[in-house]
């Protein structure tokens, strides 16, 4: 529920039995909140009658929730499984129609004091926010469908996340893509070099890599929307090469064992991390270094949003905040010397230059 101004005028904007909908109320903003104050009083008092007036459990909810909405129409269903686990225990046994907004802030400083599963250190407020959306997507689908009239925690801001960002040196870089093993070693500098998530490259397969034109089409993508990312000097020695080695092979990167692509980097990750002792790293950090790396070398955010796939610009914007505290070195891209068996800044003119 809530009010837009549209030419002057106050409109309200709510949902009953499932349909939206909007009225232009009042040019004076007070008169749209008080219409829009008493419809939400008689919703809460049951003057406007639902469709479904059968009493229906949030457990029963969320599990309809997760077969005819989350497994259907998003690919992080799994995600939304799990984060449900921990919002079941709290609200399980409520009626939809009694959770109220005192219920979610109850619940939040609840699990804001409790410890990370397998970690000695307590929740972090991303995790937190993570079920918390959950839990609003879940009753905005019941206004939607007609089980409840409005949403009681739509409006409730979310804990304040820091973001998270580790911006690695060419040392580092170095490091990591030297002592790394093949694929991991390749699979890095696609990242680095791209700024690709590791779903993406994991599943990438080689009619997708059009090394002739220099560009890649990412097709399964966290937004589900095609995007092209160029490929630069690097990426197209590398790619010839790998496609050589992989002969015939529709992904580029394909399990010896299964015959199919790797699911997980995990393991490889973590034993990697361990050799190099670099701490503190994830590898979706190597898609920050990226973005970081491009905006040093003249890229300007509006490429670099449509490169990352971001819906918001305001995503994009965050890795300004590397350039201003200076935490990097202006280079164009990274190659792993086979000979030496390191890393080289591309092109070397430049990086002897510096």
């Amino acid at each position: 529920m809530g009010l837009f101004k549209k030419k002057s005028k106050w409109w309200i904007d709510y949902y009953l039995n499932g349909k939206r909908i909007r009225k232009c109320i009042s040019s004076n903003k007070a008169e749209a909140e008080k219409v829009l104050n008493k419809i939400k009083s008689d919703m809460i008092h049951k003057k406007y009658a639902l469709p479904n007036n059968e009493k229906i459990k949030f457990s029963d909810f969320s599990m309809k929730y997760i077969e005819e909405h989350s497994i259907p129409t998003k690919r992080s269903y799994k995600t939304d499984i799990a984060l449900l686990k921990n919002l079941m225990e709290y609200f399980g046994d409520l009626y939809m129609d009694e959770i109220t907004d005192y219920h979610f802030e109850k619940y939040r400083k609840i699990r804001i004091t409790q410890k990370a599963k397998n970690r000695e250190r307590k929740l972090s407020p991303t995790t937190v926010n993570r079920e918390g959306a959950l839990l609003r997507s879940i009753l905005n689908r019941a206004v939607k469908w007609g089980y409840l009239s409005f949403n009681p925690i739509k409006k409730i801001e979310m804990y304040k996340e820091e973001p998270k960002e580790r911006i690695l040196s060419k040392a580092e870089i170095s490091k990591l893509v030297s002592t790394a093993n093949t694929p991991l070693k390749y699979i890095i500098l696609i990242a680095v070099n791209t700024g690709m998530r590791i779903g993406e490259i994991l599943n990438l397969e080689w009619n997708q890599v059009n090394i002739e034109y220099g560009f890649i089409t990412v097709k399964k993508t966290k937004s589900s929307k095609l995007r092209r990312i160029p490929l630069n000097k690097p990426m197209m020695k590398l790619f010839p090469k790998m496609k050589l080695q992989k002969g015939i092979n529709d992904f580029v990167f394909t399990n010896p064992d299964t015959k199919k692509p790797y699911t997980t980097i995990k393991t490889a990750w973590k034993t990697l991390l361990k050799n190099t002792e670099i701490t503190d790293l994830r590898f979706h950090d190597l898609r920050h270094c990226f973005a970081t790396y491009a905006l040093l070398n003249g890229g300007d955010l509006v490429s670099l949003k449509e490169t990352l796939g971001h819906a918001n610009a305001t995503t994009t914007y965050r890795y300004t905040k590397a350039l201003m505290e200076g935490q990097i070195k202006l280079v164009t891209g990274f190659e792993i010397d086979e000979d030496q068996g390191e890393v080289i800044e591309f092109p070397e003119e430049k990086a002897q230059a510096n």
